[in-house]
């Protein structure tokens, strides 16, 4: 099974890597390295040094023997984005493409604007591009329990069944995000399950 892990270079990303390959899994990486150019941006560093993807991936080889592909690009290129998924014909997509810090996307209208078109951008990039080429791929997105809030009751999984003036439905759980960031989380959990629906794409958010 080829599965494509995106965001690969992250901390996330790199162990799932790892793990689908050990595993037998045909695995690709697709990462920008922009969370590099953050660190950089930020001057701050990793507590536990970080070699280039290339390095770690070449060490992989050497120790395991498997080879992991590598695509560099930026998945809010919806032409690199589409002709990537065509080459390396994914049956599974795991995305951890995204800004992941609530502090970043809250330090001024720079971040926040960044960190908003990056991780929803990008996700619906992705949307689109499975519903183009890759419709029975099942794509495997990280959320967050941030877009939830700490709301005073259960935070039921994914929906909650409401009672009104008589009338009873089952409803998306509430949303209240603390962050641009976990903002954005909302917007591409509402972008998946749309997707899922009109298009009839398969996730797990």
């Amino acid at each position: 099974m080829k599965v494509l892990v995106i965001g690969g270079d992250g901390y996330c990303g790199w162990a799932t890597a790892l793990y689908l390959s050990n595993r037998g899994y045909e695995v690709g990486i697709l990462d920008s390295m922009v969370r590099r150019h953050w660190d950089l941006q930020l001057k701050v560093e990793t507590l536990t040094p970080i070699a280039p993807i290339q390095q770690r991936l070449q060490r992989w080889k050497d120790v395991t023997g498997k080879s992991i592909d590598l695509y560099v690009g930026d998945i809010t290129n919806y032409d690199f984005l589409s002709k990537t998924l065509r080459a390396f014909e994914p049956e599974a997509i795991v995305h951890f493409g995204e800004q992941r810090s609530a502090p970043f996307s809250m330090i001024d209208r720079e971040h926040a604007v960044m960190t908003q078109v990056n991780n929803v951008v990008g996700t619906l990039n992705i949307l689109y591009a499975m519903k183009e080429d890759f419709p029975d791929s099942h794509l495997v997105k990280l959320g967050t329990m941030g877009e939830y809030g700490t709301p005073n009751i259960d935070i039921e999984e994914g929906y909650i069944t409401i009672e009104h003036n008589g009338r009873k439905d089952t409803l998306p759980y509430p949303k209240q995000p603390g962050s641009f960031y976990h903002l954005s989380k909302v917007h591409d959990t509402h972008n998946i399950q749309f997707a899922c629906k009109i298009w009839g794409l398969r996730a797990t958010d």
